[in-house]
């Protein structure tokens, strides 16, 4: 299954029909017959438009012809943990984010991922404990359509000191979160980092 945000909204390819159940309520479509996938792409960035699940026999195919109407920007990013089980959280545009960035042309994907959330929250000391999944997000610059392809880590630190926002990537605050106490739910951010953070609650059951 591929799960790609656009404005923040699902669109969906998979092969699984149970799936249109649990996503009742977004654009369904069975099969790719008569239908324009861009079309599909313009319809879920309409306002009021909620999502869309696209079944099909084989999502790798569809997915890959998705990739060709996108420039693709490689990312990589962090959710990390300190030694008081605290999660660090950005605040980026007045939503809680989790600190991330681009990838420097022929920069290895873990290096990069470890010097954005260095430069984003001012922090050292970093370890990479896993790889957890990639991420797609969608968006729309200069007529251009981009798809962000970003890499998730689970990191460890036991950094001690200052936390320093990086305020020219309109950070304006970077914090600890006592994890146990995180109310994902209720947390000011976007639905695709609550996914990420439920999928990291899961993990580390």
């Amino acid at each position: 299954m591929y799960k790609i945000f656009i404005n923040d909204k699902p669109f969906i390819i998979s092969a699984d029909y149970t799936l249109l159940n649990r996503y009742e309520d977004l654009l369904q479509v069975n099969e790719m017959k008569n239908q324009s996938l861009m079309d599909l792409v313009r319809k879920t960035e309409e306002l009021n438009a909620k999502g869309c699940i696209i079944i099909v026999e084989d999502p790798v195919v569809l997915f890959h012809e998705f990739k060709t109407h996108f420039t693709c920007i490689d990312a990589g990013g962090g959710i990390v943990f300190n030694k008081k089980n605290e999660v660090l959280l950005i605040k980026r545009m007045g939503k809680w984010d989790i600190p991330k960035g681009k990838i420097d042309p022929g920069e290895k994907i873990e290096h990069g991922a470890l010097r954005e959330v260095e430069e984003e929250c001012g922090i050292t000391h970093l370890n990479i404990r896993c790889f957890l999944n990639k991420s797609y997000h969608s968006y729309k610059l200069q007529g251009h359509r981009f798809l962000k392809v970003t890499h998730w880590y689970l990191m460890d630190t036991d950094y001690t000191g200052k936390l320093v926002p990086q305020k020219e990537e309109n950070i304006t605050e970077a914090k600890w979160f006592k994890w146990e106490d995180l109310n994902i739910n209720s947390l000011d951010t976007y639905q695709s980092i609550k996914e990420l953070l439920f999928e990291v609650k899961v993990q580390l059951k």
